[in-house]
């Protein structure tokens, strides 16, 4: 009788494991929206979030093209809050010097670029957004320099 109930325990646990490994994960959220600073669309650039310290997620990335960007379900934000870094890239309207590299592909862009995008929104950024159990965000960010 011992060996039946150690047996029919055994079975009970497994099938609690199973259960649990099976549990369906957290959803994400798709998140879009327009980006742009001191009232221009930011043409190219980076929106990075990045979850708070103690928060369940990882660090999830939206390409900004024309002003707008967008992070599909696939790839989503799971709801909690977040740090928000946002990066703005546009030509100075120098050119770099062609080297074997720049010769060899032919076609390669020779323009400069440079981060145009003040630091509190990017490296000593504190803008928080929180994500919220929903299947699509839109979350805009009207950013003005000071």
């Amino acid at each position: 009788m011992e060996l039946r109930t150690y047996l029919s325990l055994l079975v009970l646990f497994m099938w609690v494991a199973t259960l649990a490994g099976c549990s369906k994960q957290a959803e994400k959220t798709a998140v879009s929206g327009v980006v742009s600073l001191d009232g221009e669309p930011v043409e190219d650039g980076q929106v990075s979030f990045e979850p708070v310290q103690g928060e369940s997620g990882k660090m999830e990335f939206g390409i900004i093209v024309d002003g707008t960007y967008s992070i599909p379900a696939e790839f989503g934000l799971v709801p909690g809050e977040y740090l928000v870094r946002i990066t703005g890239n546009r030509a100075t309207g120098k050119k770099a010097k062609p080297d074997a590299f720049t010769e060899a592909s032919q076609g390669a862009s020779l323009d400069i670029m440079e981060q145009y995008i003040p630091p509190q929104f990017n490296t000593g950024s504190s803008l928080k957004v929180q994500i919220d159990p929903v299947e699509y965000l839109q979350q805009d960010f009207e950013l003005i320099s000071e």
